[in-house]
């Protein structure tokens, strides 16, 4: 193997194929390292994310004495604000209204949570009960009182 590094003309076949990184276990290798990588580069603003969503539960999910709405809203998820199966930054109507009211990523980034954790979720419990009293367009409830009825906000466990 040393001698296919310092002179790649006397490699043999399997050789070769392993310094040009086509064994599976390569293959395999590169393919855990890029996922890692594109992790870790994508971690600060998925922890934006996070806490929107840890206060939300907190706000709505732990308070509430009604068993079915803790286990949608334990189904749906990222789907409270967002549509399952499209581009994270499309939301269903309770998600573009906590963006209206000011609830981005900019506003709130990693750092401010990090910071000043107790002033920032004050601050995104502020937006959330601000929605509450926006409807999402041709509903006839709004958006704390689908959450007060059980229901969640912005549709049905995949964000329709």
């Amino acid at each position: 193997m040393m001698i296919c590094w310092v002179n790649p003309s006397r490699c043999t076949e399997s050789q070769s194929r392993l310094v040009l990184g086509e064994s599976a276990g390569m293959r395999k290798l590169v393919t855990y390292l890029a996922v890692g990588l594109t992790a870790s580069l994508a971690s600060p603003n998925a922890f934006a994310i996070k806490e929107f969503s840890e206060t939300w539960v907190k706000v709505y999910v732990d308070s509430s004495d009604k068993e079915d709405f803790k286990k949608l809203a334990g189904e749906a998820k990222c789907n409270v604000c967002h549509i399952d199966g499209e581009n994270k930054k499309k939301h269903n109507p309770y998600g573009e209204a906590l963006e209206d009211a000011g609830l981005l990523k900019k506003t709130f980034p990693p750092k401010r949570f990090k910071d000043e954790p107790e002033k920032v979720r004050k601050e995104v419990e502020e937006i959330f009960k601000k929605v509450e009293a926006n409807k999402a367009e041709g509903a006839d409830k709004t958006f704390g009182e689908r959450i007060k009825s059980g229901m969640l906000p912005g549709g049905d466990v995949k964000g329709k």
